[in-house]
């Protein structure tokens, strides 16, 4: 391995752990940072080693730097899951930075090497055989094999410093009063009739815009029916049949009714999807010549270390025998859906699954909070890294790159990600108050709000429930419609503004380089904020 090479594959790690650590727990999106990475490796050989601006060290930073950002995503999206639920717990592991970082760390990495020898398995049947196109690593690959035009990298540099200079005048940095305002008021709070209209704000916050525009304009519309949502639906339905409740018991019983529609639906639909897997694996219905099993001997040891690695960990925080092989089935099988799902249409669904295996295992077996929390994460993780792994290999396979260097480079990544995400999020939790505006992690809460629905009024889980329903079959995705319910309106049309910003070009990939450089710098101001 190249000396250079490594050192920047270990920062772009580091980079993008840090990033999507903060953008997975303050917002409800989780955007793929590979493409951020390929702007970034760009700008690094260029300014750094000019020699090294080809397609080879382009693939194997990148590769190496994302699997940090698909282990962030699941870490924020599931792991605040335990501040909502035994805060108390969370506060004594945050209490121990050591313990707290071990604990993140051991369930990074087990989950990880789980997730990698799950795509080492299933990179021939994939990749080759049913030639899934994996969009992202399509992607990837069309903006490292048109690394020599700088036009992209120098975008990237001037949103990124643009926005920490931004920042920097807007929070004064202890050094002079801000310049800038955090944000203008619009109009103050007021009520019209029956509907509580919230006051209103724009907030100055770049990153919003940003990943509201790479999200794309398929946001708004979701973001704003949870914003009317609350005042036109739930506003009024305190007042006339639940005036006896409190506001926000009101809000979260709703918001749970609609998590509780959501795991029904996939309750409904993961199962055939989980069957069809376990008969492919399985070999039934298909040839084992296809799967190559003598191939999958020089596998035997990689799995024995992984295994291994998983049942120390799951050992050490008191899972039983039988809880441990359901969670590592459950993550394999559906490891391999996810995956699937991500090869055709470059989503990868992280939670319905982690949701999938974690609501059987609560009737199952005896769990504490802490451990319903790991087998949701370890799922996530596990799913995740098997995904980004297996795009990581596209795009070595487009780019005709040795399989060899690329897994070394995969598992570089997963290693500096597993010895820094815990430090990460424990910067995070200290410094900002986890469920503020800051660190919303509305799904975290969704899935808290699914645990203890037996703390809930009935009647407004029923409404909720049925709500969910009706944005299911109207098509409109009940997951952001619950980020617009749950976030601070300001943030919402952050978000939305994004969104709409991308009708201003014919070509979102266009600008795709500045708003990236302007959402890591934003991320990473509010991490350096956490330090200073």
């Amino acid at each position: 391995m190249n000396p250079v090479l490594v050192i920047v594959s270990i920062f772009l790690s580091i980079f993008s752990t840090a990033v999507m650590s903060y953008i997975s727990i303050a917002t409800p999106i989780g955007p793929w940072i590979a493409p951020t990475l390929v702007l970034c490796a760009m700008v690094l050989f260029r300014l750094f080693r000019p020699s090294f601006f080809s397609t080879e060290p382009l693939t194997l930073v990148t590769v190496s730097g994302s699997v940090g950002g698909i282990i962030a995503t699941a870490i924020g999206f599931s792991f605040p899951t335990l501040y909502f639920l035994d805060q108390a717990l969370f506060t004594s592991w945050v209490s121990r930075p050591l313990y707290f970082m071990a604990i993140v760390g051991g369930l990074s990495f087990s989950a990880g090497l789980l997730g990698i020898w799950v795509a080492s398995l299933l990179e021939k049947k994939l990749l080759i055989e049913e030639s899934l196109s994996f969009p992202i690593g399509q992607m990837v690959y069309k903006m490292i094999s048109a690394g020599k035009q700088l036009r992209k990298a120098l975008e990237l540099i001037v949103g990124f410093f643009s926005t920490l200079f931004f920042c920097f005048v807007q929070d004064g940095a202890r050094l002079f009063s801000p310049l800038i305002p955090k944000g203008i008021s619009v109009i103050p709070a007021t009520r019209v009739g029956l509907f509580s209209i919230p006051a209103l704000a724009i907030d100055l916050w770049p990153m919003l815009w940003a990943i509201g525009y790479i999200t794309g304009f398929s946001i708004v519309l979701p973001l704003l029916v949870g914003a009317l949502t609350k005042i036109v639906l739930l506003d009024p339905l305190h007042i006339f049949a639940f005036a006896r409740l409190e506001g926000k018991e009101v809000v979260f019983a709703f918001c749970s009714g609609m998590v509780v529609s959501g795991a029904i639906l996939s309750f409904l639909d993961v199962p055939k999807s989980i069957i069809q897997t376990i008969k492919k694996l399985t070999g039934t219905g298909i040839s084992s010549s296809s799967f190559a099993w003598a191939e999958y001997k020089q596998h035997t040891l990689e799995g024995a270390g992984c295994l291994l690695s998983c049942v120390l960990f799951l050992s050490f925080l008191g899972f039983s025998f039988l809880s441990q092989l359901y969670l590592i089935i459950g993550s394999i099988i559906c490891a391999y859906q996810i995956a699937v799902i991500a090869g055709k249409i470059g989503l990868a669904q992280l939670g319905r699954f982690a949701t999938f295996v974690m609501v059987p295992a609560l009737f199952l077996f005896n769990l504490t909070s802490a451990q319903i929390v790991i087998i949701a994460s370890f799922v996530e993780i596990c799913g995740g890294v098997a995904t980004d792994i297996l795009v990581g290999r596209k795009i070595g396979q487009l780019a005709q790159l040795s399989h060899r260097k690329i897994r070394l480079y995969q598992y570089l990544g997963l290693l500096v990600a597993s010895l820094t995400i815990g430090l990460i999020i424990w910067l995070l939790v200290t410094h900002f108050q986890l469920g503020s505006p800051e660190l919303i992690a509305q799904r975290a809460f969704a899935r808290h709000s699914l645990i203890n629905l037996a703390h809930f009024d009935y009647w407004v889980l029923l409404i909720g429930c049925l709500y969910g329903l009706l944005l299911k079959f109207v098509k409109v995705n009940p997951m952001l419609v619950l980020g617009g319910l749950l976030m601070p309106i300001n943030m919402t049309i952050g978000l939305v503004v994004g969104g709409l910003l991308t009708l201003l070009t014919k070509d979102k990939e266009t600008y795709f380089p500045f708003w990236s450089g302007v959402f890591a710098g934003n991320s990473i101001w509010m991490l350096l904020k956490t330090i200073l």
